[in-house]
């Protein structure tokens, strides 16, 4: 590898665009040389809604940051977060019949299981193919068991797939900046990445990013992402629902939501009423309004969320994170009281979203990569399981 090599990641965000060059540094690590956050309202939800508007703010982003880090760019890789982006869990087998395991049965094992994707998600192309367990005669191994005699070869596998469509929108309006992509990187996978650099002991956990405008849960079982979605809500619809039911501006629920736990009086106090007509407003309704759209929020990511019903008994951890920085402070007691646990020596922790987070996951997986990964694209020269099996050689 070229040790002056500097990458550009974009992670399309909600109405935002997040940039971060990264460069190998003297201790042959990486580090973060430049960042920038743009504004850019022709991005929703991550999916690019108005073209040329999006183009007008990329290009002057890059010039930006072209002429503060003295490179001009050529390529990037992208951090994406869609409702779109979808998650497929798969188990493949091979009898061996009581030979050695070989290269060649992992090679059937993959192929048969990337063919099934392939037919069964025909508009959707292939971001990651992940790996999470090897099991040889119905014992788990730590690592692929090459040259080990055995009767049964199982691989877990998890598949990460976009719509064509959407691929399509996103490397059209990079090209348009003469920018050519070299990676799709999913962000739930980019977050575990890491998270799970700065907790290396931890191998089975449950993370929430509540997003102001997107929530995503993702599940992590030996160190490796097995299950994530992303659902089109975030924080902001508790704003939202206390905007209409209440008549109150954003600024002002803001400002309540920060001072609710110190609010004495069984009304809102007059003082916060800046912008709208003061009105007799109980602190019980405000605080139901609220409690009744976190539970919601929480129903739909956790609570019932019948996809994490098989790992409910393997979670060790879970990891909330909030964007919005009020939420964190004000509402994050109420969140883990909404939390339905079924078992009480789960650790739950309630954390503040990092902005740098998802850059420092993707430029590990860029420059390191992640030994439980197989890259499936067809620009590279070597094959897929090539690139497979150099992640474990």
């Amino acid at each position: 590898m070229d040790e002056t090599v500097e990458k550009l990641i974009i992670e399309l965000d909600n109405d935002k665009i997040k940039y971060g060059v990264f460069k190998i540094n003297e201790k042959k690590g990486y580090e973060l040389i430049s960042k920038k956050i743009s504004q850019n309202a022709g991005i929703q939800k991550g999916k690019i809604l108005d073209f040329d508007y999006s183009i007008k703010i990329i290009n002057k982003d890059l010039l930006e940051i072209e002429k503060q880090v003295n490179k001009v760019f050529k390529s990037i890789s992208v951090i994406l977060n869609q409702k779109d982006v979808f998650c497929t869990n798969l188990c493949g087998f091979k009898k061996l019949n009581g030979s050695k395991v070989e290269k060649k049965d992992l090679d059937y094992i993959l192929n048969e299981a990337r063919n099934s994707i392939n037919n069964n998600q025909k508009n959707n192309s292939i971001l990651h193919i992940l790996n999470s367990n090897f099991i040889l005669d119905k014992t788990k191994q730590d690592k692929i068991p090459l040259n080990i005699f055995g009767d049964h070869l199982s691989l877990h596998m998890t598949f990460v797939s976009i719509p064509n469509n959407n691929l399509k929108n996103i490397k059209e309006i990079f090209s348009k900046s003469d920018l050519k992509i070299d990676r799709i990187i999913c962000k739930p996978f980019a977050e575990n990445i890491n998270y799970l650099n700065s907790n290396k002991n931890l191998k089975n956990f449950v993370s929430i990013n509540f997003g102001n405008e997107l929530t995503t849960i993702s599940l992590c079982q030996n160190s490796s992402l097995v299950f994530f979605k992303t659902f089109p809500f975030g924080t902001n619809s508790i704003y939202s629902d206390l905007k209409q039911l209440c008549s109150l501006t954003r600024d002002e629920i803001e400002i309540i939501i920060e001072n609710l736990s110190r609010n004495k009086s069984d009304f809102i106090d007059k003082k916060f009423f800046f912008k709208s007509d003061f009105k007799k407003l109980s602190v019980m309704h405000f605080k139901d309004i609220i409690n009744a759209r976190v539970k919601e929020i929480l129903d739909y990511t956790f609570n019932k969320n019948k996809n994490l019903s098989y790992y409910q008994n393997r979670i060790g951890n879970i990891n909330l994170f909030y964007e919005d920085l009020n939420v964190f402070k004000s509402l994050k007691g109420l969140f883990r009281e909404n939390l339905n646990l079924n078992d009480k020596n789960i650790r739950v922790d309630s954390l503040s979203y990092d902005d740098s987070g998802t850059l420092f996951g993707a430029a590990e997986l860029l420059f390191n990569g992640w030994p439980n990964e197989a890259i499936p694209f067809s620009n590279r020269k070597k094959s897929i399981i090539s690139s497979f099996f150099e992640r474990f050689f």
